[in-house]
């Protein structure tokens, strides 16, 4: 890696030598875990395909790529919960500390990496996928699968937005537990989860069932707009991955030595 200044604020190229270093160490774990999914998935569809009517073929792909979201989103939150794994080791945290670049642009190539590249990765591999199985179904099954457009709503829109709010959530982790930082996330998740499910039966209880009311919902004359559904999914989930964000800086910043 070239050695860059150390000068004041944002620098593209520091954030740049950063992203490309965590890359390179980590390129064949990257590699095994998306090339081993995406023929696992094909495999297990082939097997699908064999015992399976032409008609239920075509629910195969969808179940396939339903299946292929989930992985996206288990396997992007054990990889955001690894992306600082050298703080938890004392012989590499120092050197990760002492890189010559500022906690906002370590901070920030671990977001872009875990989720922006991640999920572009991700996604035109589902989307290979998609084409693999079509082809295969049309040459050996006689069968049609669903059309990347028709597949759209099944690993866009929610999937991606609910992995934004939760990428934000295992970034702080990997920045603030020390060792295991998957599970410890994943716990800390869990129990929050718990403890605003008791507080909301035991209002419920005090208040009574008729006077109180937790569902968030977009306004009626969004309701039947996709775009508009979309666009209020949006208008909160960016505050809370920012409010995670600004959380994941404050801690990394005060384990930062350069």
């Amino acid at each position: 890696m070239k050695t860059l200044s150390m000068t004041p604020g944002f620098s593209f190229e520091r954030f740049k030598q950063v992203s490309y270093r965590s890359l390179v160490i980590n390129k064949k774990r990257y590699a095994l875990g998306i090339g081993g999914t995406l023929i696992g998935l094909y495999a297990f569809w082939l097997l699908m395909g064999v015992f399976s009517s032409q008609q239920t073929l075509r629910e195969n792909s969808t179940a396939i790529l339903a299946f292929g979201t989930v992985i996206y989103q288990i396997g992007g939150y054990v990889l955001t919960a690894s992306i600082f794994s050298e703080l938890q080791s004392p012989g590499s945290a120092s050197q990760f500390l002492t890189l010559p670049a500022t906690t906002s642009e370590k901070l920030f190539s671990g977001w872009v990496i875990s989720y922006v590249l991640y999920t572009i990765v991700a996604f035109l591999g589902l989307s290979l996928l998609l084409l693999v199985m079509t082809l295969t179904a049309n040459l050996f099954f006689s069968a049609e699968v669903q059309s990347i457009s028709e597949l759209t709503k099944i690993y866009l829109n929610n999937v991606v937005l609910v992995y934004l709010v939760f990428n934000s959530v295992f970034l702080l982790g990997a920045t603030y537990f020390k060792g295991n930082n998957f599970l410890k996330t994943a716990f800390s998740i869990l129990l929050f989860f718990a403890v605003a499910g008791f507080l909301v039966i035991f209002i419920t209880f005090l208040v009574g069932p008729d006077n109180i009311t937790f569902i968030i919902r977009p306004p009626m004359f969004l309701q039947n707009s996709e775009y508009a559904q979309l666009l209020f999914q949006i208008i909160y989930t960016l505050p809370l991955t920012a409010l995670f964000l600004v959380f994941s800086y404050y801690r990394l910043k005060n384990r930062q030595v350069a």
